[in-house]
């Protein structure tokens, strides 16, 4: 599964209250997982309603994993977002 998101020519950017998600559907025989930016409000109100809601704290390109990278990104991409990267 890819963990990477790209907004689409057209997409309105995220604003700084609204958190990427990840809500996983599941089938009969799959699973399918959606990423996407909304307030986080009402969390809590979709999980006890039996919906499976991540949040999705750092996204790594394909390129970046393939090289072995990803805990560097990871470091990097906390601090530009202004979170500690220490607490794993």
């Amino acid at each position: 599964m890819r963990l990477d998101f790209y907004l689409r020519k057209g997409d309105t950017p995220p604003n700084m209250a609204n958190k990427l998600l990840s809500i996983t559907v599941r089938g009969n025989h799959h699973k399918w997982s959606f990423n996407f930016y909304t307030d986080p409000q009402h969390i809590q109100e979709w999980r006890e309603d039996g919906l499976e809601i991540d949040e999705i704290m750092n996204t790594i390109p394909v390129w970046v994993a393939d090289r072995g990278w990803t805990r560097a990104w990871c470091f990097v991409q906390d601090l530009f977002h202004f979170r500690n990267p220490f607490n794993a």
